[in-house]
């Protein structure tokens, strides 16, 4: 029996009997009493009343897997989910299950013992604060075409910040999201393949959520910050990753039909890089000047002195006294 199953039944009514769920489960009364059991181990708030039977007083913040797929109204992704109370690292895991596990299978984890963000940074992802998941996607994309996929998964959390929340994070080039100058996210992908093809692209995800100020290290308090912090209310973690997987799948289909151009707008309107003076390290070259536009195959353009150059992909800093937050992973 499902474990999601029996928090439904008992969801749905305000009392109901251990009788009646045996019945329509087909168990036995004593399988129903081990498994509510079970249920409260796992943090389930379930009060049972000797004549009315069971009631789910509270439900825990946990991003158990049946709760996760309630209501998700995805084709794709999120439709096989790993969950794991505690990982080295999502994407790790996503690695180990390459090949054996279905396009748009999802790893969760409430915390990371070894996150990762770019240029091998450690990523701090402490337990239930917020959403720390790595999927594993087969696009028919070019390699080249990889860079822009960081950018639509950070589209698809912004606008999905803003649908859930009200409020609208900005696209940093190349992989993050930023409120008030803050760095609320990170995305990280991962790839297999041979050359000229992508195999298996991993797409890890960090989402600090409801983390507090004092969460974070001493290095990150003024660097990073949480949706918690920002709208100074706790966030429904379930909620905000349901509804990440529904936009993210419906961007990520209309981009392998259509392109990218929406995407790139997007990156183009709501912009944290854009308009300020940076420096760009690509891990060949030094790139300082001002940031004016994102090309078309999602290539940054740097301005120096008048003379542009593109980057693919690179680590984006500040110049000093631009105004901008220093980037860091969180």
């Amino acid at each position: 029996m499902k474990l999601g199953t029996l928090v439904d039944l008992i969801a749905a009514e305000s009392f109901v009997s251990g009788e009646e769920i045996a019945s329509r489960l087909g168990i036995t009364r004593t399988a129903v009493w081990k498994q509510v059991g079970m249920l409260r181990k796992l943090g389930y708030q379930i009060t049972a009343h000797p004549r009315r039977g069971y009631h789910l007083a509270g439900r825990p913040d946990k991003l158990y897997p049946w709760e996760v797929g309630k209501d998700l109204s995805t084709q794709l992704l999120g439709k096989t989910i790993e969950y794991y109370d505690e990982l080295p690292s999502t994407n790790r895991r996503a690695k180990e299950i390459l090949g054996t596990a279905p396009e748009g299978t999802l790893v969760l984890a409430e915390t990371q013992t070894a996150g990762r963000g770019r240029l091998g940074r450690s990523w701090h992802s402490p337990s239930s604060a917020g959403i720390w998941l790595s999927l594993i996607l087969q696009p028919s994309l070019a390699p080249a075409e990889l860079p822009k996929l960081n950018l639509l998964a950070a589209v698809a959390l912004s606008q999905t910040v803003s649908d859930v929340l009200g409020l609208r994070p900005l696209v940093k080039w190349p992989n993050d999201l930023y409120c008030q100058n803050r760095k609320i996210s990170g995305i990280l992908t991962e790839v297999s393949g041979e050359l000229g093809r992508l195999e298996y692209v991993i797409l890890g995800v960090g989402i600090n959520a409801n983390q507090k100020v004092t969460d974070f290290p001493a290095d990150l308090q003024e660097k990073a910050a949480s949706l918690r912090m920002v709208t100074g209310r706790l966030v429904d973690r379930k909620l905000l990753l349901r509804n990440y997987l529904q936009v993210l799948e419906a961007e990520y289909f209309y981009a392998l039909e259509h392109g990218f151009d929406r995407c790139l707008s997007y990156c183009r309107k709501y912009t944290a890089t854009l308009g300020q003076q940076v420096e760009v390290n690509n891990g060949v070259k030094v790139y300082r000047g001002k940031a004016v536009d994102i090309a078309d195959d999602g290539a940054l353009i740097i301005d120096q002195q008048g003379e542009r150059s593109r980057v693919i992909a690179g680590d984006v800093q500040p110049l000093p006294n631009t105004g901008a937050k220093e980037e860091h992973d969180a």
